[in-house]
C-alpha cells in the first residue's frame, strides 16, 4: 500500500482515510484482515510517530481497530494539550537558572 501519514494532518483523520479504503475493498469483495489493516496503518504513522508506533507493535495481545483508534485519539489529545501548554505551568525539571 503506497500511502505515507503526513505531520500537518489529524493522525486519526488520516486512519480514517486508510479505513474507508477498506471498506471500499470489502464493498468490491476484498476483504482485508483486521491484524494486516492495523499494522499497515501503524507502520504509515508519519516521524514523529514512530515512537508511538513502536509501543503498539509490542503491546501483548491482539490490538483490534478499535483499540487502535482509541489509542490515536488519546495521544492526540495528549500531544495537543502538551504542545499547547502554557510556560508558567509546564514542568520545571531540569530548569536551570543562571544568575
Amino acid at each position: 500500500m503506497r500511502y505515507q501519514m503526513v505531520e500537518d494532518k489529524s493522525v486519526a483523520e488520516q486512519t480514517n482515510e486508510i479505513i474507508n479504503l477498506e471498506h471500499v475493498l470489502a464493498y468490491a469483495e476484498m476483504k482485508l484482515l483486521e491484524k494486516f489493516l492495523v499494522m499497515s496503518i501503524v507502520d504509515k504513522f508519519s516521524k514523529s510517530w514512530e515512537n508511538f508506533g513502536m509501543t503498539l507493535k509490542h503491546q501483548k495481545g491482539r490490538l483490534s481497530l478499535d483499540d487502535l483508534m482509541i489509542a490515536i485519539s488519546t495521544e492526540e489529545q495528549h500531544r495537543n494539550q502538551t504542545y499547547k501548554m502554557p510556560i508558567e505551568h509546564q514542568p520545571r525539571t531540569n530548569l536551570i537558572l543562571e544568575k
